[in-house]
């Protein structure tokens, strides 16, 4: 059964609870109200006819002397006997069947009840006679049910029919209702077999102007298709740009392996060969472990262990510091600062912004490093007074193999994961990396939790190899 035939028959199933209570009060209200009034004129009935005995003691006597004023009341149609007080009846009106009293009730307590007399059923009421006139005796009056029980007929089918009517006209619009309820759900269905089947990613629903569940689904879609086309499209590029960046090293491998192969090649060209291959097989392993480590999940490819992080920078200034004698480098950190996290990858980290700043600045150009600790955070900055980052490329410094055209033109070397190692590490650790750039210079900012000395592990007060 489809959602829509489910809809909409509980929508019909609630009308007809609705409808049913509302027969049954309507019915109860009717019933009660007929009844009331047919007992009440049977009530005005009884004092009616004793209105016209004499007054005294209700005996044959008084009967046979008020018999024509009797005879009378039958002539007009009503149904009715007099007992005296020993139950006797003194007069009926009820042809055949004289015993019309209450079964199972006392003569002398008042009751209204219904009997079949002469194949006709009627409603009855049985009164003890006590008043200042006459006294002792009972009288029973009686109207046959007849008109009553076809008012409520009438009723009761009035309310099934019109009912029947009110649910098959309620099925109508709330099938229609149902349908467009459910219009945007099926389009999402149908966009979704189309990507499914096409594998095309660039289709959109129409958007909806209202704020409503249906305008929340659209817009919860759309931004769903558009999140998956950007991570394969992502995906696309980085694939792309990674068989790239191995074609080169495998080119060079590739090449003098085959240099390598001419048995009268000089001594000195096949060392030269067999040092280059070494240099892009070491790049080709870093670019490897590199790609591995972004496609990884952070939870899994990071350690989490109290480090000393103002030791780690420490060390990793003073050996960009030697390696780059000529460099400018200001060196401001905080002692015995602990970050949880890993202490090879927070090395990695310290490494590629100190390069990223030392390689785009100009020469006898200064880098500034300084650690503190401010808000329970681990705060570590490297600035440069480099050739610094346009706006339009500010957005995409941390996308893989990305490089901007004048960062391109400075320094030729890098496949563009340096910075995207950063984030990568920086964020799976907690932390927040945030650029600023200027004319003349680029800071970059890490911010990590503190952490306490206490529980450090033996390998973290090891000097990082």
């Amino acid at each position: 059964m489809s959602l829509r035939l489910r809809i909409t028959l509980l929508c019909v199933a609630l009308v007809a609870v609705v409808l049913a209570g509302f027969a049954i009060t309507v019915n109860f209200l009717a019933s009660t109200r007929i009844y009331g009034s047919l007992d009440d004129g049977l009530e005005a009935q009884a004092n009616s006819i004793l209105a016209t005995l004499p007054p005294g003691t209700l005996d044959e006597a008084l009967i046979e002397s008020s018999r024509q004023a009797l005879e009378t009341e039958e002539a007009a149609g009503l149904l009715f006997q007099i007992r005296d007080s020993s139950g006797q009846v003194l007069y009926s009106s009820f042809r055949g069947s004289p015993d019309v009293l209450p079964r199972g009730g006392s003569p002398n307590e008042p009751a209204v009840y219904e009997r079949k007399v002469a194949q006709q059923q009627l409603r009855l009421l049985h009164m003890p006679i006590d008043s200042g006139s006459h006294s002792g005796g009972s009288i029973e009056v009686a109207r046959p049910m007849n008109e009553t029980d076809e008012a409520l007929t009438e009723i009761r089918g009035t309310l099934l029919i019109g009912g029947i009517l009110a649910l098959l006209v309620t099925s109508l619009p709330a099938y229609f209702i149902a349908g467009r309820a459910l219009d945007p759900i099926r389009e999402v269905s149908r966009v979704a077999r189309r990507v499914e089947r096409t594998s095309d990613f660039s289709q959109r629903l129409v958007e909806r102007p209202t704020k409503d569940e249906i305008g929340e689904l659209t817009a919860t879609f759309n931004d769903l298709i558009q999140r998956i086309e950007q991570t394969l499209a992502a995906h696309s590029r980085f694939l792309a740009e990674a068989s790239h960046e191995l074609r080169r090293p495998l080119t060079i491998l590739r090449t003098n392996l085959y240099i390598l192969r001419d048995p009268e090649l000089p001594e000195g060209d096949r060392a030269a060969c067999l040092e280059r291959m070494s240099r892009e097989a070491s790049a080709m392993t870093s670019l490897v472990g590199d790609l591995l480590l972004l496609n990884r999940d952070r939870a899994q490819s990071l350690e989490r262990a109290p480090v000393d992080f103002s030791r780690l920078c420490s060390e990793e200034a003073s050996r960009m510091q030697f390696a780059e004698p000529t460099a400018s480098l200001q060196v401001n950190i905080a002692p015995s600062l602990m970050v949880q996290g890993d202490a090879q990858r927070l090395q990695q980290v310290i490494r590629n912004l100190l390069e990223n700043a030392l390689n785009y600045s100009p020469d006898g150009g200064g880098v500034i490093v300084s650690l503190n600790k401010q808000n329970g955070r681990a705060r570590l900055s490297v600035g440069d007074s480099g050739i610094g980052i346009s706006a339009e490329e500010l957005p995409r410094i941390f996308d893989r193999f990305y490089r901007g055209a004048e960062a391109s033109r400075v320094h030729r070397e890098g496949v563009g994961l340096g910075l995207s190692i950063v984030k990568y590490v920086v964020e799976g650790l907690g932390g927040d990396i945030s650029v600023e750039s200027r004319p003349g210079g680029t800071t970059f900012t890490v911010e990590l939790p503190a952490s306490q000395r206490s529980g450090r592990r033996f390998r973290d007060l090891l000097p990082v190899p």
